[in-house]
């Protein structure tokens, strides 16, 4: 699976599609709502999806140099596909978000 990943510079703004998904519940049919509670993507804690961790196995190190790159454009705004999008703190919402990978500052 290839995942694209822009960076507004001047707005400090990183727009994402699959690799956060931050559903908010109150917004999605009854119907997914336990299926997003299963697959850790509710708002507020939205995150990779595990079908999309999976793709990484044995890959890992591919995905934590795309986090590191994010990590290194500083966002402050994350626009997402899927979701809940953070207006504010970007860092920290990667780091929460991609915790499954470390830190990435390392």
């Amino acid at each position: 699976m290839d995942e694209v990943v822009f960076f507004h510079r001047q707005s400090r703004t990183l727009i994402l599609t699959d690799l956060i998904e931050n559903f908010e519940l109150h917004k999605v049919p009854n119907s997914y709502k336990l299926l997003i509670q299963l697959a850790g993507i509710a708002d507020p804690d939205g995150k990779t999806p595990f079908d999309l961790r999976l793709t990484f196995l044995g890959r890992k190190d591919l995905a934590r140099q795309g986090f590191k790159q994010m990590l290194a454009w500083e966002p402050d705004k994350i626009i997402l596909a899927h979701g809940r999008w953070y207006d504010s703190n970007g860092m920290a919402q990667l780091r929460r978000a991609f915790r499954w990978l470390g830190r990435g500052d390392d």
